[in-house]
């Protein structure tokens, strides 16, 4: 795994989504407003490629795929192979503006999928990020949204990018490829060591979490090494 994937790691580690809403008012004063960028509509085949560019080749032409426009995401393409494809744009949340061409397989499309959805939504309509929060935290309390029932993987082999807003033409890769398996629940602290010797020490796998309290979805983090 990469120092400069971790870095980035330790920088944003408790600023995924969705976040505590106790934490609303010091992260809105600390972090830049990126909804603007990330609300980028893209002629449709070029989303469309950005998408599917995080799977393995042998998986695109059997995904469902999913566009951002006015309203959030529609679906442009049925699969059939159980993955699911879109260009996440939650790096809002942490006032990043890199979209992330992310593929779930078909756990993940029942659980972070909504949820990814949901927050492209209210981008979309120009909900606030503090409101967005809340209603992610929300869904999660009432029923709409839940964390994975077992593990899985997300593909996010195209790593996270920032692109042009005028062609859709990636202009710099902010994160380096990597697969992403699910860890509802789990900590650094769960592998036997603490988060800060996650970050500190590049041959520890790392857990990024995310949800209400950290503990709704999760991710174990791995960087292929031929990076």
């Amino acid at each position: 795994m990469t120092k400069r994937f971790r870095k980035h790691l330790a920088a944003n580690f408790l600023y995924a989504l969705p976040l505590s809403l106790a934490m609303n008012t010091a992260l809105a004063a600390q972090t830049p407003d990126t909804r603007a960028v990330l609300k980028t509509v893209f002629p449709e085949n070029i989303e469309r490629d950005l998408a599917v560019s995080a799977a393995p080749e042998h998986l695109r032409a059997g995904a469902t795929v999913y566009v951002y426009g006015a309203k959030g995401f529609s679906r442009v393409q049925s699969g059939t192979n159980g993955f699911t494809c879109l260009l996440n744009r939650d790096a809002f949340f942490y006032g990043r503006t890199a979209f992330k061409p992310t593929c779930w397989d078909a756990e993940g499309a029942t659980s972070y999928v909504p949820v990814m959805m949901r927050v492209a939504e209210l981008l979309a309509v120009g909900k606030s990020v503090e409101e967005i929060r809340a209603d992610v935290d929300a869904g999660f309390k009432d029923g709409r949204f839940h964390r994975p029932r077992r593990t899985g993987v997300a593909f996010m082999l195209a790593g996270d990018i920032e692109l042009e807003p005028a062609t859709g033409k990636i202009v710099k890769q902010a994160f380096p490829g990597h697969y992403m398996i699910y860890a509802p629940g789990v900590s650094s602290e769960d592998l036997g060591y603490s988060r800060e010797a996650a970050t500190a020490n590049p041959s520890l796998p790392v857990i990024f979490r995310s949800g209400a309290g950290g503990t709704e979805l999760g991710y174990l983090i791995i960087v292929p090494q031929h990076q």
